[in-house]
């Protein structure tokens, strides 16, 4: 069964486009005295419920029931120096220790003997820096939409070789370690399928409204308001749920 792209309705169950378009206009009135009411006062909404979405709970509802059995593609951005690697080999979780041996591999294959010995101290800032950064690790991180990867989000990842890890260290990297990690590599991004539920609990939560969100702005007249969540899987994505690695300017992962 193909894998179901959020940015090409064509790819969808033809039940949910189906209903979204029957219901087209109660869905857009709900949601919008949905937001109306959000943005009411506080002392409004202590004295008044939110106004009832029956359509949109409806929609809710079926899309959560027909995508039980899909899986659905995310993109993940990166810098790679060999795209087979992941075709052949997955895509990993974070892990910045691992990160760190490859870069020392390349450089010490290389003989980039002032860079080699910039790394220890480029990690160990990044990690006193940003300790938020170990909670990242463990998990692979993707978006569910071609668009957020050019949007100042993802697009910082296309940087540096080996994406997330070595972009912050890059950011830490004084003189040719700097320099040499943004030039290591092409800009890539990964295309990945996953089952929409039980591998990633943000994908089970947030799809059903993130489509409805699409489709009324597919059709026009219509400004999405909350359609897109980041990808995080606990664990190695094996060959099997590799789509495609691109280059980041190839056609098929355009905006």
């Amino acid at each position: 069964m193909n894998p179901i792209d959020f940015d090409k309705i064509s790819t969808w169950p033809a039940e949910i486009p189906s209903f979204l378009r029957e219901h087209s206009t109660a869905l857009r009135a709900e949601r919008n005295a949905d937001h109306n009411y959000s943005l009411s006062p506080s002392t409004f909404r202590i004295f008044n419920e939110a106004p009832p979405m029956p359509k949109w709970d409806e929609a809710i509802n079926l899309i959560r029931n027909v995508m039980y059995q899909h899986d659905v593609i995310a993109f993940h951005a990166t810098r790679l120096i060999d795209f087979d690697h992941v075709r052949m080999g997955g895509l990993k979780m974070l892990d910045l220790d691992r990160h760190v041996e490859l870069i020392k591999e390349h450089l010490q294959a290389i003989d980039a003997s002032e860079e080699l010995a910039e790394v220890d101290s480029a990690v160990a800032e990044t990690l006193a820096a940003d300790r938020q950064f170990i909670h990242r690790q463990g998990k692979v991180w993707m978006t569910p939409l071609r668009r957020f990867l050019y949007d100042g989000g993802c697009d910082v990842f296309f940087e540096s070789y080996g994406g997330e890890a070595i972009e912050r260290i890059a950011g830490y990297a004084a003189g040719k370690l700097g320099d040499r990690l943004k030039k290591m590599g092409t800009p890539a991004v990964v295309v990945s399928r996953f089952p929409a539920f039980g591998w990633c609990s943000r994908t089970e939560s947030r799809h059903p409204q993130g489509m409805i969100e699409l489709y009324l702005e597919a059709e026009g007249n219509w400004d999405a308001m909350d359609y897109g969540w980041d990808v995080m899987i606990e664990r190695h994505l094996p060959p099997e749920n590799i789509v495609a690695v691109v280059s980041y300017d190839d056609p098929s992962v355009a905006d």
